[in-house]
């Protein structure tokens, strides 16, 4: 064999084992996704990747979402990638569509195509909801460590642009975290083959992000110095659906938890305990968890006790009560209200879980809104009546969660919770993992 001959293959011979030894990508473990707050709606959002062009724009985060659902004219002009999923496929059925579209498109373009696996969407601001098919493609998603992955075939509603209305200006759909196999999180455990499981942490200002991690992470400290104390509670499933369309028999995709009772300071409320469960024919009562509601909001009996209670406890501190400012009840002069590094010093208020010794304590950071020059509310406020499908008793809103850890383990089905991490020098503008 001539010199360069062996040369060349002794070279070859050295790159085939380099790329032999060669260190294969490294699986993720956890994805991570800014929240940002809209102070305008009070809505909080995440900014997607999608399609072949990265068509990038802001959905809000609904804990009680079905699925991903939008309208973008930069994803319309650029939706190479589109694929519709038909009809009787396993796609269609992992979706769970609950019938197809017939619309006559050549090319087919998102919205319109033939023989399409469809369903219905729902705006939580407006109650509006729409039927239309169900498309696939390209999500781009980051993990942890700031690598990019694929989603290849990721699933969607492409909507209607009258559907946006009531979202934040910023945003242009809005993305389900829900108990569906076609959620964010569910998609990428099942791509990535990690936990079910993700954690958010809502911030309490535009210009501070918070963010949410899906997967098992090790959190940056001291978020992991926290995570190791978390309160826990079941997540409980309704037996009754709370969107319209569907039966009963078929579970809500919302997320339930087991309020047993609510103290102000030390004083236990006098409630209908009937109210505080989920009654298993009609899929009312009980306690639901929702980023898509500003406000915490509580049946009416429970929200009267409450604010009789509360001012009540506001009086002994010699905290003044002023003229309620709607939609809030109980609204005092902030000039009587001293502070604390947890907000304003005033009575707290507990949702008493499972047991005593397991309960989610709302301090004044995530119990006093500011409404006006030297007027603060109760931040809670009366619970709506759904004309069409079960009513929830008590609705955790965004502005309760403001500032606490919240750890959705959907595979084990249990919440985890942590107090205000004002109480540990932080918040979740500071939130993150490695």
């Amino acid at each position: 064999m001539a010199s360069s001959t062996l040369s060349i293959f002794i070279f070859s011979l050295f790159l085939f084992s380099s790329f032999s030894n060669a260190k294969s990508p490294q699986k993720p473990k956890a994805f991570i996704f800014p929240i940002k707050k809209d102070v305008t709606t009070n809505q909080y959002y995440t900014t997607i990747q999608i399609g072949s062009n990265s068509t990038t724009f802001n959905v809000v985060i609904d804990l009680g979402g079905k699925l991903l659902w939008f309208y973008s004219d930069d994803y319309l002009s650029a939706a190479s990638s589109y694929h519709p999923i038909k009809c009787g496929s396993q796609q269609c059925k992992i979706a769970d569509g609950v019938g197809c579209v017939l619309c006559d498109s050549s090319p087919p373009v998102p919205g319109c195509t033939n023989n399409t696996c469809s369903d219905y969407v729902l705006n939580p601001f407006t109650g509006t909801q729409v039927y239309n098919g169900l498309g696939l493609d390209v999500l781009r998603v980051y993990s942890i460590r700031g690598a990019q992955y694929r989603v290849k075939r990721f699933p969607f509603q492409f909507s209607y642009p009258d559907l946006r209305e009531g979202l934040a200006s910023p945003t242009t759909g809005l993305i389900g975290l829900g108990r569906t196999r076609i959620s964010l999180h569910a998609q990428l455990a099942s791509t990535f083959k990690i936990r079910q499981k993700f954690a958010l942490c809502l911030p309490s200002s535009s210009g501070k992000d918070g963010n949410m991690i899906v997967g098992q992470a090790a959190y940056d400290n001291p978020f992991q110095e926290i995570s190791k104390s978390l309160f826990t509670t079941p997540l409980i499933k309704n037996p009754v659906s709370t969107d319209m369309n569907e039966q009963v028999g078929n579970f809500s995709v919302e997320y339930f938890i087991n309020v047993k009772s609510i103290k102000v300071g030390e004083k236990t409320l006098s409630l209908n305990k009937t109210l505080l469960s989920i009654d298993k024919k009609t899929g009312s009562g009980g306690t639901g968890i929702r980023t898509v509601r500003a406000y915490t909001g509580l049946e009416r009996s429970i929200y009267r006790a409450l604010i009789k209670e509360f001012v009540k406890a506001a009086k002994s501190m010699k905290i003044k009560r002023v003229a309620s400012v709607a939609p809030f009840g109980a609204c005092f002069n902030s000039k009587t209200i001293g502070r604390s590094k947890t907000g304003r010093k005033v009575p707290t208020v507990d949702f008493v879980l499972q047991s005593k010794n397991v309960y989610w304590r709302f301090y004044g950071s995530n119990s006093m809104v500011r409404v006006g020059k030297d007027v603060m509310c109760l931040a809670f406020v009366e619970g709506g009546v759904n004309c069409c499908g079960p009513t929830t008793s008590i609705v955790v809103g965004g502005y309760q969660m403001e500032n606490y850890l919240l750890e959705f383990d959907v595979a084990s089905s249990r919440l985890g919770f942590s107090s205000s991490l004002l109480l540990h020098d932080t918040s979740c503008s500071k939130f993150g993992a490695s």
